[in-house]
């Protein structure tokens, strides 16, 4: 959580010392897979320190929690997808390819479904009541290991795709990837935790969103392209907050990226109030787990970029598929995607979107008033906006199919600044 705001704030910087020591895990982490689990690549668990430790620490609860090599490897890939560096990507491709050697190794066949599963494994700290009323934790494929493997996988693909590489190890992923079991709705309508619908054991109420990695910070989930899966998501979310799931900073900072990405704004909106009224002391330290857990800080700042600019989305069908590993595929800038009621008029600079854009945004009366876009990288521009707009040089049409709202793209060189503004009138994108 502490990495989320970097790249969209624009301070991709910071990563790098963030990168070094996930990089610095491998030599400890392949030991570990070796010795703990006789597989290769490498693996840490939850408390992982600068020193290399990287063993099962003391309890299943949280302990043989298996996701935490892919969700390390989510923000070495987004730091590309932001930064397009691919002398940067050289060095991280063989970080994300060793942890997906590890994964190839653990996964196994279920013996009903017959799809790939993680286990034993958990979803972190939180506990189950099996049908015969036994308590538990572990399972094989709970929803968040899944999903993070997923999305493992499909950033090497991409990764090598950008890299040229496409060899055995590149062909294993995909076919891996595609034997995956995916995210399941319950009788109930909510996103499932685990593989079988075990009863919460606190009713739902749990302070975990684990199995919503895949709404964020993961894109296998958008309401756009997963619909059911993006309402199943929000009906788990409504639950979890229903019965207390608010009651710590982190948890109160997801739940902002998580409405955000649902493109509810008032939601997201209500528990930033939440969050700085009773998350945050007045000094602006947070109040989890002693006098302060810096964690709340970062994930609510993410949260409010989010809601003014999204890009996590592929131009492909108007930014309706997320799935990665399609080369060419350029993401979609979507303006002020969750703005709240309460912020009818205001101003951001300096954004940063996926695939190398910044972002400077006035608004007013809720809709976007001028739009400044920087090109670093010299991709083809797509930007979705409830506002329609125009280009200062002439009129830009829409090439991608519109969704929900007006779509356009054009060609950038890299260095070159656009600016838009809106179009006065009404303004209709073609088919």
């Amino acid at each position: 959580m502490n990495c989320w705001p970097l790249e969209s704030a624009n301070l991709s910087e910071c990563f790098q010392p963030t990168f070094d020591l996930i990089d610095s895990w491998r030599v400890p982490g392949a030991r570990t897979a070796k010795v703990h689990y006789n597989a290769k690549g490498w693996i840490v668990h939850t408390v992982a320190n600068v020193w290399g430790f990287t063993s099962a620490p003391e309890h299943p609860a949280f302990g043989m929690y298996m996701g935490v090599g892919a969700w390390l490897c989510q923000p070495v890939w987004e730091h590309y997808a932001f930064t397009g560096d691919r002398e940067y990507l050289k060095s991280a491709y063989p970080v994300m390819k060793e942890s997906a050697e590890f994964y190839l190794d653990w996964l196994v066949k279920h013996p009903k479904t017959g799809k790939l599963v993680s286990g034993p494994s958990t979803s972190p700290e939180h506990e189950y009541i099996a049908a015969d009323g036994q308590r538990g934790w572990l399972c094989m494929g709970p929803s968040m290991d899944q999903q993070q493997i997923r999305d493992l996988f499909g950033n090497v693909i991409e990764a090598a795709s950008e890299l040229g590489i496409d060899d055995a190890f590149v062909g294993r992923v995909r076919d891996a990837r595609a034997q995956l079991a995916g995210p399941q709705i319950g009788s109930d309508g909510r996103l499932m935790e685990w593989p079988e619908e075990f009863k919460d054991s606190e009713n739902g109420g749990h302070r975990h969103l684990s199995h919503l990695f895949g709404l964020y910070p993961g894109s296998q989930i958008t309401p756009r392209g997963t619909p059911e899966l993006a309402a199943a998501a929000r009906k788990s979310l409504e639950v979890r907050l229903a019965n207390g799931a608010s009651g710590c900073e982190w948890s109160s900072a997801w739940t902002i990226n998580l409405f955000a990405r649902l493109l509810d704004a008032e939601k997201a909106h209500e528990y930033i109030l939440w969050h700085l009224n009773r998350m945050i002391a007045p000094n602006m330290f947070d109040l989890c787990g002693g006098p302060f857990q810096i964690d709340g800080n970062f994930g609510y700042t993410a949260g409010v970029c989010k809601m003014l600019l999204q890009s996590q989305e592929r131009a492909e069908d108007g930014g309706q598929k997320s799935e990665v590993g399609r080369k060419g595929a350029e993401f979609v800038l979507s303006l002020l995607p969750a703005l709240p009621k309460a912020w009818p008029s205001g101003s951001v600079k300096g954004l940063k979107a996926r695939g190398g854009f910044e972002v400077d945004m006035t608004w007013n009366e809720g809709k976007v008033a001028s739009l400044t876009v920087k090109s670093t990288l010299g991709k083809r521009c797509r930007i979705r906006s409830a506002t329609p707009l125009k280009m200062e040089e002439g009129w830009f049409k829409a090439s991608v199919k519109p969704i929900d709202a007006n779509v356009i793209d054009f060609d950038t060189k890299a260095g070159k600044t656009y600016t838009l503004a809106a179009l006065p009138g009404n303004f209709k994108s073609t088919n």
